[in-house]
């Protein structure tokens, strides 16, 4: 009894499976038929076409080939298309300069202190950034910006009455010399930093050393009528530093005796 148990038992799984099986293909291709079914009946893909551009790039190519046939058509030379080429060329590396002043201008914007850094060299910088014992004075710079036109005038009469004489008499053939034009301009001497010698200098004197940096928009003309000649100075510019004496100084006002300006070194 238990062994035809066990061989019901061992059959009964099998069957199970064939039934099952046969069961499930129909259900399988009927899945597969109602798929190439929908497949069929759907429509075909739609081609994907970028109008924009291929009108752009035809455009570029009648822009390029008509100036051609147009020449030929008319018998002129190819050396128009050369011109033309050179004009494209040009352009395109003008608009890329203009574009590379644009980049490094947001790239100043962007990083500034860094953009400063790399574009001034530590010789142009003011002597009060390098020594400690250099001095600003901006309240120097406004007080000469206040006075310049005076100092024009000033600067005007000793061309004048000093200069002009002394050129005169240093040749017979400049006997006729003289300044037709003084404007020393509006833009006034800037100082960009001083330095005062307190230790191993005379008690009675001061002395300073300015760093100056002059860039006028000036004219000087001058003229020798003898020799109908005519000469002129435009744009001066002058960077240096200038030792100013104050010697002697004196108990009476106003308590300076004497002024002496010159320079170190060739400005």
């Amino acid at each position: 009894m238990t062994k035809e148990s066990g061989v019901v038992a061992g059959f009964a799984p099998k069957e199970a499976r064939s039934r099952s099986l046969s069961l499930g293909k129909p259900v399988l291709l009927r899945a597969a038929r109602q798929e190439l079914f929908s497949l069929a009946r759907a429509p075909p893909p739609l081609l994907s076409v970028d109008v924009t551009g291929l009108v752009s790039q035809f455009a570029r190519s009648f822009v390029l080939i008509f100036p051609v046939y147009v020449l030929g058509y008319l018998g002129l030379s190819f050396s128009w298309v050369l011109i033309a080429l050179c004009g494209l060329f040009w352009i395109r590396r003008h608009r890329g300069g203009k574009t590379s002043r644009l980049g490094r201008a947001l790239a100043f914007l962007e990083d500034e202190e860094e953009a400063v850094r790399l574009s001034v060299s530590s010789a142009d910088l003011p002597a009060w950034v390098h020594f400690p014992d250099t001095e600003r004075a901006e309240w120097l710079n406004k007080t000469v910006k206040q006075m310049w036109p005076f100092i024009c005038q000033f600067i005007e009469k000793l061309f004048r009455e000093t200069i002009e004489p002394a050129v005169r008499g240093a040749n017979n053939h400049l006997s006729t010399f003289s300044f037709t034009k003084i404007d020393i301009g509006h833009q006034p001497l800037r100082i960009n930093g001083v330095k005062v010698y307190t230790e191993n200098v005379d008690k009675r004197q001061i002395i300073l050393d300015l760093q100056i940096s002059f860039v006028g928009n000036c004219e000087i003309d001058l003229e020798i009528k003898r020799y109908f000649c005519r000469a002129g100075v435009k744009s001066i510019q002058i960077h240096g530093t200038m030792r100013v004496i104050l010697e002697p100084l004196i108990g009476d006002m106003p308590l300076i005796g004497a002024l002496s300006l010159f320079f170190l070194r060739k400005p």
